[in-house]
């Protein structure tokens, strides 16, 4: 079995949120795990190896998986929006978007908080290090290769800012855009999934951190989130110098993707 929608993107824009919700839902089926990363990572290993994911579907009616790096597909040769056409035609697409200064800098504090090499390295070291955390947030180019090949139909574009605002209506958008119940509560609303903040070489303290995610695992997701609030780091702000470098990088990049997708972001371009 292949999937019928598949979530693209993009990174540090609320998608493990998404993902946790959808898996929840008992008319979709998404595998346990995120990430699957075939069509950017693994396609030689074909397409018996993708649909291995899917094994475990028992007829829900909504069937798919989450990989936010086929949006950018920086780390890959191929061309992820003509394989995904090629073999899923008929899928439904979904992308949550984050203004693009913001996602940059919290891809930055994930990365330090997953890799100890990180641990001296500034926003704007790491910028110069991996230029693609930049590039990743040009949504409009990025986009434009998926719009040039699926209906527009097929395609939802969603805000990370109605994420955090609306959680509920912007989970219903979702829902019934995959023509599932979107009446479903998975009691997530209030939930941060994934926040760099509060993970391992971030948090403050490293035992703390391994009982928040025990909790996680064995569904005690309320206890979890409190757990790890107390553990949190507060994140300091960027400086200004740098967010009003990086709004002016995406601002004409901005106003396109304003018209591909109907929707003001002027909001994005505050310093």
């Amino acid at each position: 079995m292949l999937p019928n929608f598949v979530v693209i993107g993009a990174p540090r824009s609320g998608t493990s949120w998404i993902h946790q919700n959808l898996m929840r839902h008992p008319e979709i089926f998404v595998p346990r795990i995120k990430e699957v990363h075939f069509f950017d990572k693994h396609y030689e290993r074909g397409m018996g190896y993708y649909e291995s994911f899917f094994s475990e579907w028992i007829n829900q009616p909504a069937i798919g998986e989450t990989t936010p790096a086929y949006l950018h597909g920086a780390y890959s040769s191929r061309d992820i929006p003509a394989l995904m056409w090629k073999h899923l035609p008929g899928a439904k697409l979904i992308a949550c978007l984050r203004n693009p200064t913001e996602r940059a800098y919290s891809r930055y504090w994930n990365s330090k908080a997953k890799y100890r090499k990180n641990a001296g390295l500034t926003f704007e070291q790491k910028l110069v290090d991996r230029p693609e955390f930049i590039a990743e947030g040009f949504y409009f180019d990025q986009l434009k290769r998926f719009y040039n090949l699926f209906p527009r139909e097929q395609i939802l574009v969603t805000l990370y800012d109605d994420l955090r605002d609306r959680p509920g209506e912007f989970l219903r958008e979702i829902y019934r855009f995959l023509g599932v119940a979107a009446s479903f509560d998975a009691g997530l609303e209030g939930i941060r999934v994934n926040a760099a903040a509060g993970k391992r070489h971030l948090a403050r303290s490293g035992i703390v951190w391994s009982a928040s995610a025990l909790l996680a695992y064995i569904g005690l997701r309320s206890a979890a989130e409190r757990l790890r609030k107390d553990n949190s780091v507060t994140i300091p702000p960027m400086s200004p110098e740098t967010r009003e470098h990086l709004v002016e990088v995406y601002k004409d990049k901005n106003r396109d993707l304003e018209q591909l997708i109907g929707r003001d972001l002027s909001h994005w371009d505050q310093h």
